[in-house]
């Protein structure tokens, strides 16, 4: 599918992405970019890179993929390096968390090279973990990829990145950036902060006591700070409406026990199992894994 693929920050998704990619064949040369040596030799020790380059600019020559899996708040400096450098009809994909602010980012940086096609994609996987070490050549199998693509992507460029996640085992949804950050505030950026949350209110001494419920709950708030920052800034507005929702619905429920009467407690109770044992059946149904 690819001749040579440039990942640049093959960490936990580019690591796994670049591992999935040679273990089905859709690449025959996987580089890996990075900042440092250490980070890129795991990556070779790991099998998810063929070759791995300090230098952004050179990194990326030859390539008909390029993809950015970096954090965000490196998106500007690398655009700034690797414009010039790209290919002419090569693909350049991200897969970042949050879709407006990053868009704007990568378009205005290729302003001069509409020879280059841009696919913003956010495949819905990961874990709390880091690094290539974390990689694995199947985290996207059975999760969800969403793509968004832009007025101006080439259909025939948007098609061949649909193939290679659905070859990767995703299942592809296609909206716009504005609607993917909305949602995704809500069933990923929200609910994280909701877990450190909970964390930050406990006592060592709660900690102490906890059971498996505390942790499964929690399990997303050892993710890197560092990276929710840059989600976090990079969505600000949606999540913003997003706690302020989930805010509303806590305020509604603290007054009910207040004043004694707790139906409303019942109902949000008894609705919420219905739509989780909904959502694990739908999951089940399609052979997906549970993803964060």
């Amino acid at each position: 599918m690819f001749k040579r693929v440039a990942v640049i920050g093959p960490g936990l998704i580019g690591g796994s992405l670049g591992l999935a990619l040679r273990k089905r064949n859709l690449a025959e040369t996987v580089v890996g970019i990075g900042r440092r040596r250490e980070s890129l030799d795991e990556a070779l020790s790991v099998g998810a890179i063929d070759k791995a380059v300090l230098d952004p600019a050179q990194g990326v020559q030859g390539t008909d993929l390029v993809v950015l899996a970096t954090p965000i708040s490196a998106f500007p400096d690398l655009m700034a390096a690797i414009a010039g450098a790209i290919p002419p009809e090569a693909i350049l994909m991200d897969v970042a968390s949050s879709k407006v602010r990053v868009v704007e980012i990568v378009s205005s940086a290729l302003g001069e090279r509409p020879d280059v096609a841009y696919i913003p994609t956010h495949p819905m996987a990961g874990s709390e973990q880091r690094g290539p070490l974390a990689a694995s050549a199947d985290l996207f199998q059975g999760s969800i990829c969403i793509i968004t693509p832009l007025t101006n992507t080439f259909p025939e460029s948007k098609g061949r990145i649909t193939r290679m996640w659905t070859a990767l085992g995703a299942h592809v949804v296609s909206m716009t950036p504005q609607a993917h950050d909305r949602a995704v505030a809500r069933v990923s950026h929200m609910p994280h902060l909701a877990a450190a949350a909970i964390l930050a209110v406990l006592d060592e001494a709660d900690t102490a006591l906890c059971g498996k419920g505390l942790l499964d709950t929690t399990r997303v708030a050892s993710g890197s700070p560092d990276m929710w920052m840059d989600i976090c800034k990079t969505n600000r507005e949606n999540i913003y409406e997003a706690l302020v929702e989930y805010l509303n619905l806590l305020k509604e429920l603290a007054d009910s026990f207040g004043g004694g009467n707790l139906g409303r407690l019942r109902a949000v109770l008894e609705a919420s199992k219905e739509k989780r044992d909904r959502l694990i059946a739908k999951r089940q149904g399609a052979n997906w894994r549970q993803q964060s």
